[in-house]
């Protein structure tokens, strides 16, 4: 989430554009309107995808816990694909991006400003979240509701232990990041000359991903708990991206994504994607349930650990390029929201919480609040995000 960017020019169609994008290490924290832009649709997006998850049998999200109604069945198939698609590469976008500021903002800075930064930025919300917030919104919520005890035994027993909702993100992105500062420092090499990246490279990382995000959930299936809520169960799709976006920053692979390398990467996002609705409806007809799905020792497992290798790298990479070709328009509005996008994800829970509280009572199908609370969700998150970032001393963190 750091909002340094290196100091590129704006992206249009064609060769003579990939000769304007520069590639070499940034000098001062200019912003990219492109990376802005699909940052903050990307969490526009993640927002709504938890709203509507509180109306929903499928997926994780703490309101489902209290719901008082429920999707329809058309709904609710219709979610589920385009949760998957989604579930099965997007954490790979955020982590290519954040691989590739993190490079230049370590380039920028240097190991010692670098750490401080990301320990404020990222250490400090996390914990915030993670010891106080957090856990206070799952007691308002649920014990009035489930009458467990104390807030103290909301704590004790979270589950996972030490819950933090959507901010696990962040804080896995401070353990990579503090992790490359480590690794430069005990291996450093000589700066790296630019030049196009392979595409056997990328299929080779593509298997790479495949294989060990199904070795990974033999032990930790998908929606899996874990202390801190890491998320081990898509470590292999998020450090691989993480890596992928530090070693292409100083090489110039992705700025711009070239049009051919755009071109495959979109064909293979759309194959793999095609891929998608076909396992999950012939689940019942075969008699499956999504578990099969989720990890263990079984051929529905494999497919979707190899479907999602080849969206891991492909779709990130298509959707950057088609960033740098259509989002590089800017304005008061869309800086806005740009400047909001982190805070936004941090207040997303309470906003959805509270606004799914205010429907409550409302005789709305759920289909209906389910879209009126993504549309509201998002709005009020960006909204309150907007007031913290312009008007508190938080615009120092967030």
């Amino acid at each position: 989430m750091d909002r340094g960017a290196p100091p590129e020019t704006r992206y249009s169609r064609g060769a003579a554009a990939t000769e304007a994008v520069e590639s070499r290490p940034p000098t001062a924290p200019e912003r990219l309107a492109y990376l802005d832009n699909l940052r903050a649709l990307l969490i526009a997006g993640i927002i709504a995808a938890h709203a509507v998850t509180s109306y929903a049998d499928f997926g994780s999200w703490t309101y489902q816990d209290v719901r008082e109604a429920t999707i329809s069945p058309v709904a609710e198939t219709i979610f589920v694909i385009v949760v998957s698609i989604g579930a099965l590469f997007l954490m790979g976008l955020f982590f290519l991006i954040s691989g590739l500021l993190t490079h230049d903002a370590m380039t920028r800075k240097g190991p010692r400003r670098f750490v401080s930064d990301r320990l404020l930025r990222l250490g400090v919300p996390w914990a915030v979240y993670t010891l106080l917030l957090w856990p206070l919104l799952e007691f308002a919520l649920l014990e009035p509701l489930q009458h467990r005890g104390s807030y103290w035994w909301w704590f004790a027993h979270g589950d996972p232990l030490l819950d933090n909702g959507p901010m696990w993100f962040v804080g896995v992105l401070l353990i990579y990041s503090l992790g490359y500062v480590a690794w430069i420092r005990i291996f450093p090499r000589p700066p790296a000359e630019p030049g196009p990246v392979r595409g056997r490279r990328l299929a080779a990382l593509a298997i790479a991903i495949g294989a060990s995000t199904f070795v990974v959930r033999l032990a930790f299936p998908m929606n899996s708990g874990q202390v801190l809520n890491l998320h081990l169960f898509w470590w292999p799709q998020c450090l691989a991206a993480f890596v992928l976006g530090v070693v292409a920053a100083p090489r110039g692979w992705l700025r711009p994504v070239a049009d051919d390398l755009y071109r495959r990467c979109g064909v293979a996002t759309l194959l793999a994607t095609l891929s998608l609705p076909l396992m999950i409806l012939s689940a019942e007809p075969l008699g499956l349930d999504e578990e099969a799905y989720f990890g263990g020792w079984q051929l529905p497992a494999l497919l979707t650990a190899t479907v999602e290798g080849v969206l891991a790298v492909a779709a990130p990479i298509w959707v950057l390029g088609l960033g740098q070709r259509h989002l590089n328009r800017t304005s008061r509005f869309r800086r806005a929201q740009a400047r909001s996008s982190y805070a936004a994800f941090i207040v997303q829970g309470h906003v959805l919480v509270g606004l799914a509280l205010l429907l409550r009572p409302t005789d709305l199908p759920a289909d209906v609040k389910a879209l009126a609370l993504a549309v509201l969700g998002v709005a009020g998150s960006f909204w309150v995000a907007w007031l913290l970032v312009s008007r508190t001393r938080l615009r120092r963190i967030l």
